[in-house]
């Protein structure tokens, strides 16, 4: 019950003094609900910040739930009041996370951010940021892959957040460019910011990848080839196919 009921019982109770107020009888019960709820949302925000902290650290699939509970001060059945099972907590910790990213790049990558730098420098800041997203979540892109393989759908939502991210970078990106054809260059810009996407979700993959996250040349590199797929020429188109000779008679 929200307190705005509790505001109409009250005002009732001021206008009919000789009746029993509706909450001294059967609203025993939802006075304490609140509580309760405010409880259980307690223990569903240590569960989720524990789970939180290992993906962070990289050891989530090595957890037990009962390690999980036992880290959120909680017991394996408050657990599994929650969720139905790991990958269920984990799809909950995955969404948590994407609505972080998504935010966090709203408020981080504006127009206004990115006023008085220049084209190099607008490219190197989006970069850097994409870089920083998979470094500080490689641990939740390891147990989505891992998921995925056993069939599940956990590596749908990092397709559709990677997409997402590469869509506010190019249209920042697109106000500093002299292109007259924004939907060639949007397109090309695409092209090279899948081409480093693929390397640093290969890096958060495999912890011994050539150029991981953490090294200090990777920005340089990275800018360097979506820079310069925006400023490539777009292949010739393709000849036609050659019409099939007429079958002989």
């Amino acid at each position: 019950m929200n307190m705005n009921s509790y505001s109409c019982f009250a005002v009732t109770d001021v206008l009919t003094p000789g009746l029993p107020s509706p909450d001294s009888t059967a609203g025993d019960a939802a006075r304490v609900l609140p509580s309760k709820q405010l409880r259980s949302e307690q223990a569903r925000e240590r569960l989720l910040q524990t789970g939180t902290r290992l993906l962070a650290a990289g050891g989530f699939d090595a957890v037990s739930i009962a390690q999980i509970a036992a880290e959120s001060g909680c017991s394996v059945g408050a657990f599994y009041q929650r969720f139905k099972n790991k990958e269920a907590y984990f799809e909950f910790l995955l969404d948590r996370v994407i609505d972080t990213v998504r935010a966090e790049a709203e408020q981080a990558l504006t127009p206004e951010r990115i006023r008085g730098l220049s084209l190099a420098q607008t490219i190197r800041l989006c970069v850097e940021h994409h870089i920083g997203v998979i470094h500080t979540h490689a641990g939740l892109i390891r147990a989505a892959l891992s998921y995925s393989m056993h069939g599940s759908d956990d590596w749908q939502p990092i397709g559709a957040i990677g997409a997402w991210l590469n869509t506010h970078y190019i249209g920042l990106i697109l106000q500093k460019t002299r292109h007259r054809d924004k939907a060639v260059a949007a397109r090309q810009l695409r092209i090279g910011l899948q081409i480093i996407a693929g390397h640093l979700v290969n890096a958060a993959t495999h912890e011994n990848a050539f150029m991981p996250l953490n090294h200090p040349d990777l920005p340089h590199w990275l800018s360097h080839v979506v820079a310069s797929c925006l400023a490539a020429k777009p292949p010739a188109a393709a000849p036609a196919p050659a019409a099939a000779p007429a079958p002989r008679r």
